[in-house]
């Protein structure tokens, strides 16, 4: 400590010659001072350099300040008080900046390890500072310097030797030495030196820095940005003031430090960490260390937000189609809208543009997409064999070859924190095969069996809803009937909430329906308008209720008369009064199963229905002698739940008469610690006092002669589920007849486990008996019999699983079968590695073949085989995307494991 003394003396007395710096001033006396402790005394002294006047020198005075001396930033040797800091401190100077900051796992808090993302091993945390000037700008803030020896060099140049530290606001830098030239402001650096600056630290072996400005040039350098776990290494790297820094033939990736499995290398690699947005010029895409992609430019996020420029292109390949190749373009247009262009090339197909455009306002969310693909080249060529054996035409075979192909969609919800509100969800194609044949590549679209296309406005006051919508559905499909449209449908429908537990409901409805059909065969068409209104004594108990309802229904209608028959009635109308009871008690018991406590409740309900017969035959047969007034109404599928309904029907072309009870009893055990439903029991069945003479699609003479009409007793209908312990769960809904020797008529089964790591087991069996289907009821065969029977009984079994192997590595899988025929309809094995890095997938799978079952009966389909590969870049993109919707479609759960682990 002498020596530093010494030194000092001589710099305070070089101090007064002019032109010396006072920040290298400042720089040398910082240097030289003794540590003072951080419980030193209420009072400390500083140096206090100004300029003298008339630019002759620099005055530096010693003066007292109260509080504390400041604290200085500690010594490799020195001892911190958190793992990451001490763990930081404890590497080698020598390392690159990414094993730098890089904390194991096992040295991370529990809270730090619930945000540890799938597949890591660890995070990149920088030692944390809790000085005062931790946060300040670098301009604002002085410079705090510390080394083991300094000294002059030709009265302009300080040298600091060994562990040098310096600290200005929350820039840090360390280095082996450091040559401060006051002439030329800037610093020499050289030796493991660490620029750290918040969410950044550069590393290299020696690096020039502008004093003033902050511009550096590190050599042999290497970066890490810590938000987004970006890192890298470069030749030199090119810091600026505004902390955009540019390598010069550098690297970027994603992965662990440990680890290079891909990385990104060009001639010029420019990050923005203000904007979170970097570019690349001539990049190579290297997987594993082979070039797998090249780009003359390329802009990548560098962050969590959204940047403008090129996506990682998705790549597949298939049988049908050949290689398909998408390359999406972003616009980040403004904070809250944005665009996204995707040109893509199928090999047996062409090439098509998709586009989608999204905003967000307080008010309203709203989506537009499309795709569009010209002239469609027609698809694989293998389909040219059932050609050339007779088996398809060439237009079965290529129904589309030389047509246009698009598919257009808008979904918004508007009247967000409003009264007022509105919903458009509107998805239209240009045939019945654009899902089945041209997988979306970047869109977000309904691709179900029926397209909804609707709009719909609505208001919201305290005790009425006023509602008014346009509405209809395109069939993907060439077998299925057309459904009506409704243009418009007026809903305006009160509830009120009065003294006494008394409940009106008062809903209106008139709907115009119109058919996409009715120029081409006799569709009827027409208007309805219905009134449902009902008064409810809402009584409710800790042990039961009790609810007395008395409802009046209408029904309305005004028929298009160009189809009707000659004396049907285009103006039907019908009132029925109706009144129920829905009662139930609660009974419950406490007890003790294996030393557990458990609540056990015994739930009986009743509920009687009965609703005056009003003939409905003029909506029967009114076109030809099949066409019945049916606009959008089915009868409901018999289960548990549907036994406390106040109708058997879905929709409004019906009212129902019956004079029925319904007997309900339910059994729950309960945990009483937590209030988890542990197990559920009910069995319910309906009996009928009166025949019941209303259905869709008969008179009411012929309804009540129909032995299904007349029975005085339903089918039993049960519903069991149960939490085994906290990750399994099994329910199982059943009805079965005891008049038709107990034979079941539905039922269904599921076993699910998923727990907090999303391991997933669904074990699954569905079962609906129906009578058989005759193939041809007017063929007979070589014996003068009927021909056979096709069986329409539904009876498959369904195993699906995602499971955890070791390390990394799971496994997928999905076995679909079906016992009516006897064939596989799904057969799917698969493995998985997910880590920082990236992912991969790697599946074998065999289905049926549905691309032609438009064109060939069902069980004549063919088994299809495939082995198909995804490969995701974390932070790039994927290789290949279909591995990913054949999961989500097939395994229970899997979609939600998807958004967990992105």
């Amino acid at each position: 400590m002498a020596l530093r003394k010494s030194v000092l003396r001589q710099h305070i007395r070089r101090t007064l010659c002019p032109s010396q710096s006072p920040w290298i001033l400042a720089l040398g006396m910082l240097a030289a001072q003794p540590i003072t402790p951080l419980f030193a005394a209420e009072s400390h002294t500083e140096w206090s350099c100004r300029p003298a006047a008339n630019n002759a020198g620099w005055n530096c005075l010693e003066k007292i300040v109260p509080g504390p001396a400041y604290k200085r930033p500690a010594h490799s040797t020195g001892k911190r008080t958190n793992a990451v800091a001490a763990a930081a401190v404890a590497k080698p100077r020598n390392l690159p900046a990414a094993q730098v900051d890089w904390i194991d796992e096992s040295l991370l808090t529990p809270e730090q390890l619930e945000t540890l993302a799938p597949g890591c091993c660890g995070v990149y945390l920088a030692p944390m500072r809790d000085d005062a000037e931790a946060t300040m700008d670098p301009e604002q803030a002085p410079m705090r310097a510390d080394a083991n020896s300094s000294e002059w060099v030709q009265e302009s140049k300080a040298i600091l030797k060994g562990d040098v530290r310096l600290i200005q606001g929350y820039r840090q830098l360390e280095a082996d030495q450091a040559t401060l030239d006051q002439n030329a402001n800037t610093a020499l650096l050289e030796g493991n030196i660490r620029l750290r600056e918040p969410g950044l630290l550069l590393t290299g072996s020696r690096a020039e820095m502008n004093i003033e400005t902050g511009a550096s040039r590190i050599d042999n350098a290497s970066y890490l940005v810590h938000e987004g776990g970006i890192r890298g290494d470069s030749e030199a790297i090119s810091l600026a003031p505004d902390k955009v820094f540019t390598l010069e033939g550098g690297t970027f990736t994603r992965c662990e430090p440990d680890s290079n499995t891909w990385y990104l290398r060009g001639s010029e690699i420019k990050i923005d960490p203000n904007t979170q947005q970097g570019t690349g010029k001539h990049v190579r895409l290297n997987v594993k260390g082979i070039p797998v992609f090249y780009t003359p430019y390329i802009r990548f996020p560098a962050g969590p937000d959204r940047q403008s420029g090129f996506l990682f292109p998705s790549i597949s390949a298939s049988d049908s189609d050949g290689i398909d190749v998408a390359v999406p373009y972003y616009f980040n247009l403004a904070p809250n809208y944005d665009l996204t262009l995707t040109p893509r090339y199928i090999g047996d197909r062409g090439e098509m543009l998709e586009a989608e455009l999204r905003h967000l306002s307080k008010s309203f969310s709203t989506r537009v997409s499309g795709a569009y693909l010209a002239d469609d080249d027609g698809g694989s060529e293998d389909r040219q064999d059932l050609v050339d054996d007779g088996t398809l035409t060439e237009a079965e075979a290529f129904p589309y070859r030389g047509e246009d192909r698009w598919v257009f969609a808008v979904d918004q919800i508007g009247g967000m924190q409003s009264r007022w509100y509105s919903k458009i969800d509107y998805t239209t194609v240009s045939d019945v095969d654009y899902f089945r044949d041209l997988n979306n590549a970047s869109l977000q679209v309904n691709s179900a069996t029926h397209l909804r296309k609707l709009g719909e406005l609505g208001y919201r006051s305290d005790n009425w809803l006023y509602q008014i919508r346009a509405e209809e559905f395109e069939t993907l499909s060439t077998t299925s009937q057309k459904q009506y449209k409704q243009l418009p449908r007026v809903n305006i429908n009160g509830n009120y909430r009065l003294p006494g537990d008394l409940v009106l409901k008062l809903n209106n409805e008139y709907v115009n329906f119109d058919h996409p059909e009715k120029d081409a065969r006799a569709v009827i068409t027409g208007e309805r308008a219905r009134l449902d209104y009902g008064l409810t004594w809402d009584k409710q108990w800790l042990w039961g209720f009790f609810k007395p309802s008395a409802m009046v229904k209408s029904l309305h209608y005004q028929l298009d008369d160009e189809y009707l028959n000659s004396d049907a009635n285009d103006a039907p109308s019908f009132t029925a009064a109706q009144g129920s009871l829905d009662s139930g008690l609660f009974f419950e018991r406490e007890g003790t199963f294996s030393g557990n406590r458990y609540l056990q409740t015994f739930e009986p309900r009743l509920f009687y229905f009965y609703s005056e017969q009003e003939n409905q035959d003029d909506l029967i047969n009114v076109v030809g002698t099949s066409g019945d007034v049916d606009f959008d109404t089915d009868e409901l599928t018999f289960s548990y739940n549907q036994l406390f309904r106040d109708t058997r029907f879905s929709g409004g072309d019906r009212i129902d008469d019956d004079n029925r009870l319904t007997v309900g009893l339910t059994s729950r055990i309960i945990d009483p610690d937590n209030g988890i439903e542990r197990f559920s029991a009910s069995l319910g069945q309906i009996f009928y006092f009166e025949d019941r003479g209303i259905t869709i699609t008969e008179s009411l003479e012929d309804a009540l002669a129909d032995d299904d009409n007349q029975r005085s007793d339903s089918e039993f209908a049960a519903q069991l589920s149960a939490q085994l312990g906290d990750y399994w769960r099994f329910r199982t809904d059943i009805t079965w007849d005891a008049r038709n020797s107990d034979k079941v008529s539905l039922g269904s089964a599921s076993l699910r486990y998923q727990d907090d790591e999303f391991r997933l087991l669904n074990l699954s069996y569905r079962y609906n008996r129906r009578d058989p289907l005759l193939s041809d009821p007017y063929d007979i065969d070589n014996d003068g019999d009927m021909t056979d029977e096709i069986a329409q009984t539904i009876e498959q079994g369904d195993v699906s699983f995602s499971w955890p192997l070791f390390g990394n590595w799971s496994a997928v899988g999905r076995a679909n079968y079906d016992f009516t025929h006897n064939r596989e309809l799904e057969t799917l094995f698969g493995v998985e590695y997910n880590d920082c890095c990236y992912r991969v997938r790697l599946a074998a799978r065999k289905w049926l073949d549905n691309e032609l079952i438009n064109s060939v009966q069902n069980l004549d389909l063919e088994e299809d085989r495939g082995i198909f590969l995804e490969f995701q870049l974390k932070g790039l993109g994927s290789l290949g995307n279909k591995i990913s919707g054949i999961l989500n479609d097939g395994i229970y759960g899997y979609e939600e494991r998807e958004e967990t682990l992105k």
